[in-house]
Parts: structure tokens; sequence; C-alpha cells
């Protein structure tokens, strides 16, 4: 019997039956909760491999600041793993990004234990970046930090572009942008409506500052943005995050991106929910 054909298309409404079929081992997977938004979105999009009318294998991508594109979402049916599906989609979308003459990164965040994504990321021409941790505060708990005062909330556009251009290191390598959406630091990201989101506070040293954002990942987290590895050594830091979360008392938790060295300073890693880490790969054109 012929094989049928293999087909890349961008999924439609009626593809969310193709994608509630496929045995993806993910229980509750969210690309099923949010699939009318992946496909009505501007800045979202999401392919399928097909073979006749099974659905084998999907990948998508967000785009941001019409510049970056984070590819993910990858999922495969696992009746047909080990048969390179998976790459062909996420090949398929790497070059179509790559002829858009808007877009000038790629980029896809796995962990690092996700061995068979890694292949199929870099098997796309990304080359691998920084590694994170994801590290949630679920209780204000007591903290091995250095105590202190709160800092100083600042306010206005310009004093937040200002501190935002000011930065000349970045222990992060990346831009945490959202929970698990590290990009690349650029300006264009810093639109007045993305920072009017943000609350700025600023040592009183007037040497560091944290930017928290609330995002909705599962969970409302408070998301902390903090680019040095001096976390516990600052004083106030973690009575500033305290603060700003009884601002947000919605927050189910204060989510921290932190740098592989960022994370070995952490005197007691048991405060927090810490995610296996993860690798950020990406590419330029």
């Amino acid at each position: 019997m012929e094989k049928q054909v293999l087909d890349i298309r961008k999924l439609e409404w009626r593809d969310l039956d193709n994608i509630k079929k496929m045995d993806t081992g993910i229980e509750d997977d969210y690309v099923i909760r949010i699939f009318p938004k992946l496909i009505e979105s501007e800045e979202h999009d999401i392919y399928g491999l097909f073979q006749g009318e099974a659905l084998l294998s999907v990948a998508g991508y967000t785009i941001f600041a019409d510049k970056f594109a984070m590819l993910g979402r990858m999922r495969s049916d696992r009746r047909y793993i080990g048969q390179g599906y998976s790459t062909e989609v996420m090949s398929f979308i790497a070059g179509l990004l790559s002829k858009k003459p808007n877009i000038h990164w790629i980029g896809a965040n796995t962990q690092t234990h996700n061995y068979p994504a890694q292949s199929v990321i870099e098997r796309t021409g990304m080359n691998p970046g920084p590694i994170h941790y994801y590290a949630i505060l679920k209780t204000k708990a007591e903290h091995s930090g250095t105590k202190g005062l709160i800092w100083n909330k600042v306010d206005g556009l310009d004093q937040k572009k200002s501190l935002l251009s000011s930065l000349k290191f970045n222990a992060l390598g990346a831009f945490p942008y959202e929970c698990y959406y590290p990009l690349p630091f650029d300006e264009v990201l810093f639109t007045d409506e993305y920072l009017n989101e943000c609350t700025f506070y600023t040592n009183s040293k007037e040497d560091r500052f944290v930017i928290f954002r609330n995002d909705q990942k599962g969970d409302l987290h408070t998301h902390v943005k903090y680019f040095w590895d001096d976390h516990f050594d600052q004083p106030g830091f973690f009575e500033t995050i305290y603060h700003n979360w009884d601002e947000n008392p919605e927050a189910a938790g204060a989510w921290i991106d932190f740098s592989e060295t960022g994370y070995k300073n952490i005197p007691d890693p048991t405060i927090f929910d810490v995610q296996k880490p993860w690798r950020l790969y990406s590419k330029w054109f």
C-alpha cells in the first residue's frame, strides 16, 4: 500500500479535534485550552504535519515587537515518535520566519534535560545560549537575604527608560520579557504600554533596580526581572519583592529568573519551587 504524502500547513479551527486525538501523553495540555488564541491572534501561529487526516506533530511561534520570534508548543503523537516529524515542522517554521524581512531573531527555550527537543532545535540552525532557572516564591517565608528597607519606587516612563538604557551588565544574558520568554535585551521591547505595566524600584545607592510585571502562566505571578546575581546580598531586595506582592495580592507567587551563577548563590533553595533549568537557543538574521 502506498504511503500517504506528508503535508505541513497552518492549523485552523477545524483542526481542534485533530489535536485532541493526538496521543501526546500531556494531561490538560494548555495548547488545547488556548487554541482559539493561537489561531486568531496576529502574534501567534501554529502549524501541523499531517499524513492524510492524521495529525502527527505540531509546533508554533509567537512574534514579539514585530522583530523577534520564539518557537515552541512542540507536540508529537507518541505513536509516531522517532521519525523526524518534529524536526520537519520546526525546520519548516524556521524557514518561513527567516524569509520575513521584519524578523531578525528566532529563539526556542527548552529544559536542559529534554534532549530530544534540544536535538530538534539544533537541527533548525539555532545555537545554545544562556541557562536560566525559574524559581517561584509561593509564600512570604523568612528569607536568608540581607535585611533592609523597601527600595524606592520609580514613577514615570522617562525614568524607567533611563534605567533600562543605563544597564551595562546583564547576568541573565537576555531580557525576561515574560515567564518562559527570555528575549534579546532590545529597546524595541520597551514600549510605553509594556513599561506602564511594569513597576520599577531602585536601591538606596541607585546602582541596582528591579522590575515587576504580573504575568499569567497557568496561575498569575508577579514576574521579577533582576539583572544581577547578588539577590541575597542586596539589602531590602526581598522586602521589596514582598511589598510588591502585597500590592498585588491576586498573584499566586513571585517568579524570579536566575542565571546559573545566581541560582548557585541561593543560600536556601527550599524557599522556592524550582523548575529544572532551561536553555535558550537562538539565531540572528
